[in-house]
């Protein structure tokens, strides 16, 4: 889990204005972390419908296959992160609307 935390948030800060990167965390932690009560919702659904056994049988054959999208994708075969260069003249100060007024 270290390893893949440290490289799945190299990856997504890495073509990310440094202006965008607290938008840019909290949106994806939205989407993480918004997604668990609906698997859990979902777990128990299918507890009650086709019984514990089955759905641990489910999440262990989901859980195998999440691999998948990360397999397929052209992430695999890049060899360098792409990144991003800030326009001249503006530096971490200035965001997606410009200079921060002081």
């Amino acid at each position: 889990m270290v390893v893949y935390n440290i490289n799945q948030v190299s990856f997504r800060q890495a073509p990310c204005p440094s202006g965008l990167f607290s938008r840019m965390n909290a949106t994806m932690r939205f989407l993480i972390w918004g997604a668990m009560p609906f698997g859990a919702l979902l777990g128990g659904l299918l507890g009650s419908t086709i019984g514990v056994r089955g759905t641990l049988l489910a999440g262990a054959v989901g859980r195998s296959l999440t691999f998948l999208p990360v397999f397929l994708s052209p992430l695999r075969r890049m060899r360098e992160l792409p990144s991003y260069v800030e326009p001249a003249g503006e530096g971490p100060a200035a965001g997606p609307l410009g200079p921060r007024e002081s």
